[in-house]
């Protein structure tokens, strides 16, 4: 009897550290941050990614074009404002903040998401 409470200890010490393992953030504290960029092709989704990397702490950017969807991966540093600030300078809207008017100026015609252009 003695044997199985410990067993059964030892077994729940260690369902607990896998448990706990599992829901550990990424490694070196990295954090993950996802909302929408309206863009509408690969140019846009080029400049979306660049400009991401621009902010403080971002170290991977991905954009997808089918769902206006950034999903940017980073430091303790990065934050959702400080990504969306980089990408609105570029000329893009976000569901966090309007485009930049300068910055959208800029873009080429193609790639200005407001027209009735669809993605391409």
């Amino acid at each position: 009897m003695k044997t199985l409470i410990q067993y059964s200890l030892l077994f729940s010490f260690f369902f607990i550290s896998l448990i706990s393992c599992a829901t550990a953030q990424p490694a070196g504290g990295d954090q993950t941050i996802t909302f929408k960029v309206y863009g509408v092709c690969n140019e846009c989704k080029e400049r979306i990614e660049a400009a991401s990397m621009d902010a403080k702490g971002v170290k991977k950017a991905e954009w997808d074009k089918q769902s206006n969807t950034l999903v940017v991966v980073g430091s303790s540093k990065m934050t959702k404002e400080g990504v969306a600030t980089s990408v609105a300078k570029a000329g893009y809207k976000s569901d966090v903040m309007d485009a930049d008017p300068k910055g959208y100026a800029k873009l080429p015609t193609c790639c200005q998401y407001v027209s009735d252009e669809d993605k391409h």
